[in-house]
C-alpha cells in the first residue's frame, strides 16, 4: 500500500504523522482508498518515489525475502556450506532484491542471470559477483563456471523456458 495519512492513533508516538507520505503492508483491504494499519507497518516514501513506486518496494522486498526463508537462508546465517545462488532475471523487481538480500546474508558467489545487455551493468551494480548475459551468453556453460561446486539455491523466476536445466 501507499497513500497519505489522514489519522494518528492516540498511543502512536511519533513514527508517522498527519500529512506522511507512507508505503507499507496491509494484510486486507490494499486495493481500497482507505485502510487501517498499524504504524508498525508503514514507513514514509522517500521524496523522490510516486506512490505505484513505494507500493512496490513491500511487494518485491517481502516475496525475495520469503524465498531466502523458504530456501533456508534466513532468518538464521545459511544452513548450507554451499553459499551459492543463482538468480535469474537478477535485474528485475523480485531479483534485483534477492541479489541485495543475498549479499546481506553472506552468500556467495551471487550469479546473476539477465536478459539483455543493457541490464548487466545494474546487475553488477546491485551486487552480483558474476552476470551472466543470456541474450549472448551460453547460460548453463557460464554458470556451472561461476560455482563449480554447484549451487546451494537457483531463484528462477522464467519458469519453464529454464526450470529443467535449473534443477
Amino acid at each position: 500500500i501507499a497513500g497519505v495519512v489522514e489519522r494518528v492513533g492516540s498511543n502512536v508516538k511519533g513514527s508517522v504523522s498527519v500529512g506522511d507520505r507512507v508505503f507499507g503492508c496491509s494484510l486486507f483491504g490494499s486495493y481500497s482508498t482507505r485502510v487501517l494499519v498499524p504504524a508498525l507497518h508503514l514507513r514514509k516514501i522517500p521524496l523522490d518515489y510516486a506512490f505505484i513506486q513505494a507500493a512496490a518496494i513491500p511487494a518485491v522486498s517481502l516475496t525475495s525475502l520469503y524465498a531466502l526463508f523458504l530456501a533456508g537462508h534466513y532468518p538464521n546465517k545459511s544452513q548450507f556450506t554451499n553459499k551459492a545462488i543463482l538468480i535469474h532475471s537478477a535485474a528485475g523487481g523480485v531479483g534485483s532484491m534477492l541479489v541485495q538480500m543475498s549479499k546481506i546474508l553472506g552468500l556467495s558467489p551471487i550469479v546473476g542471470v539477465v536478459g539483455r545487455t543493457n541490464k548487466v551493468e545494474a546487475a553488477k551494480a546491485l551486487g552480483c559477483n558474476v552476470v551472466i548475459d543470456k541474450s549472448r551468453d551460453d547460460v548453463w556453460k557460464e554458470a556451472k563456471a561461476a560455482a563449480p561446486n554447484g549451487y546451494a539455491t537457483i531463484m528462477d523466476s522464467s519458469g519453464v523456458a529454464t526450470l529443467t536445466e535449473s534443477y
